[in-house]
């Protein structure tokens, strides 16, 4: 009897441009260090499960091994879990038995450093590769060392790049990963959740970013994640997911509990960030970020408005005077008619109200009390001007005709820790430095929020993380 052979027993990188695996999210309950046997248990459960659901590749968590959160230095070395070697041996082991690719996040101890890393295992049991985490998050930087080096990693399931975790909140590391061909991003992760509430679960990364991510880059995600608690005060969401290249979800897991998903994904080579020659050279040299003044809080009333408002509104006057009374300072509206952009100009300087429009220009301006910088239509689906107008000192980026597409926006605005307004005929849209949305606008209402401007100068998205001083520009490639 003949036997097919799988196909990537054939698969060489050059030659086939579109393939289609079985990928697999393995998501398990958060254990202790001192709990490392119960963990490498549920690890062979999930990689068992993958086995049987016939998956070509599984991700397992970030730190799956022995755990995520290890004291020190010196208590993970003085731990009764076997080493960092013999997991990956192990794990070596479990993927030729089952015959499946892995990528699993663990505790790798390379004698002078610990390293947050993942491991890319094939079906035969080889290490293909391994990559170390980069941008580190909070307690990351009290027992582990940042990684140094971005490449994707060949296999026979394709080009894997591998995110562990925070780095997706870096657009540098998946534009370099990009130009480097990958065609799946693998992504161990212990998503922190930031929901208040008992029974809710929160985190960017899955509300919006994992979303964009894999429409920006045209590339599909493999996210596996842990749940339940580590430590007190530190739980994840859970719903490890995958993520089609067009952003759609095809499979999630629930928010508790260990689960294997698993989703047929289509692999090609990931879409390079469209990056021009000017803004490349910006994002890889050395040059300090300019970063906005720290001072007390400054709150300006911030409204978006679209330009029916202004065409079809009888009362433009009493229009004007009720956003006054709203301590409105600062007014931004998409005007294509150069008559209708004065009028909007004339009326604001009236009622005390500056007002920004696509004539604004181009670079960092300051607008009111703000330093305002522009893009327009399609400059948003690259995360490139929007890092560049961050650099150069930007408090809020305005983007004219932005695509529809809120998650992509929110995403702008998280990664560079900025404030956003996004305004076109179908879309206002005012976005915090966390991603989170302030308010929206329709052809009937204006939207209007009062916001702090120097939420725009703290680039800290978690305790000793700073989005500016983690870029490690010599780093990227694209």
């Amino acid at each position: 009897m003949l036997v097919a052979k799988p196909f990537w027993a054939t698969y060489d990188p050059g030659t086939m441009s579109e393939r289609t695996i079985r990928a697999a999210a393995g998501q398990v309950t958060a254990c202790l260090m001192n709990e490392a046997d119960a963990t490498l248990a549920s690890l062979a459960a999930a990689i068992e499960s993958a086995g049987r659901q016939q998956a070509d590749l599984l991700v397992l968590p970030e730190c799956a091994y022995p755990a995520y959160l290890l004291g020190s230095v010196e208590s993970y070395r003085a731990g009764g879990h076997m080493s960092s070697e013999a997991f990956v041996d192990w794990l070596g082991r479990q993927a030729a038995r089952h015959g499946l690719h892995i990528v699993c996040g663990f505790v790798e101890d390379a004698a002078t450093a610990l390293f947050n890393a993942a491991v890319l295992i094939d079906d035969r049991g080889q290490e293909v590769g391994r990559a170390r985490k980069r941008f580190l998050w909070n307690a990351d930087r009290d027992w582990f060392a940042p990684g140094t080096e971005i490449r994707a990693l060949d296999s026979r399931v394709g080009r894997i790049g591998i995110a562990i975790c925070a780095e997706t909140r870096v657009p540098e590391i998946l534009a370099t990963l990009a130009a480097d061909g990958a065609e799946l991003v693998a992504m161990p992760t212990c998503w922190i959740n930031g929901a208040r509430e008992q029974g809710r679960f929160q985190n960017p990364q899955v509300d919006f970013l994992i979303e964009a991510r894999a429409r920006e880059f045209g590339v599909p995600f493999v996210c596996a994640d842990k749940s339940g608690w580590e430590m007190p005060g530190v739980g994840y969401v859970g719903l490890s997911r995958i993520v089609a290249a067009g952003g759609e979800l095809l499979a999630e897991a629930p928010p508790t509990g260990d689960a294997v998903v698993t989703a047929r994904l289509t692999l090609r080579p990931a879409r390079p960030a469209p990056v021009r020659q000017e803004h490349r050279r910006r994002l890889s040299s050395g040059e300090v970020p300019v970063r906005p003044a720290a001072v007390p809080p400054r709150k300006v009333g911030l409204a978006v408005v679209q330009t029916e408002l202004f065409t079809q509104r009888a009362e433009m006057e009493s229009w004007w005077e009720g956003l006054r009374t709203d301590t409105v300072r600062l007014v931004v509206t998409h005007l294509a008619d150069e008559v209708m952009r004065e009028r909007a100009a004339t009326a604001g300087r009236r009622f005390g109200i500056d007002v920004v429009s696509a004539s604004t220009g181009a670079g960092v301006s300051q607008v009111a009390v703000a330093r305002v910088g522009c893009l327009i239509g399609r400059e948003a689906s690259s995360f490139a001007p929007a890092r560049v107008l961050a650099l150069d000192g930007t408090e809020m980026i305005v983007c004219f005709e932005p695509p529809e597409d809120l998650p992509l926006l929110r995403t702008r605005a998280m990664e560079n820790r900025v404030f956003l307004v996004g305004v076109g005929l179908r879309l206002g849209v005012i976005v915090g430095p966390g991603g989170e949305v302030l308010a929206e606008a329709d052809r009937e209402c204006p939207g209007v929020v009062e916001i702090d401007l120097a939420a725009a100068g703290d680039k800290t998205v978690a305790p000793g993380t700073d989005v500016f001083t983690e870029r490690r520009a010599t780093w990227y490639r694209f």
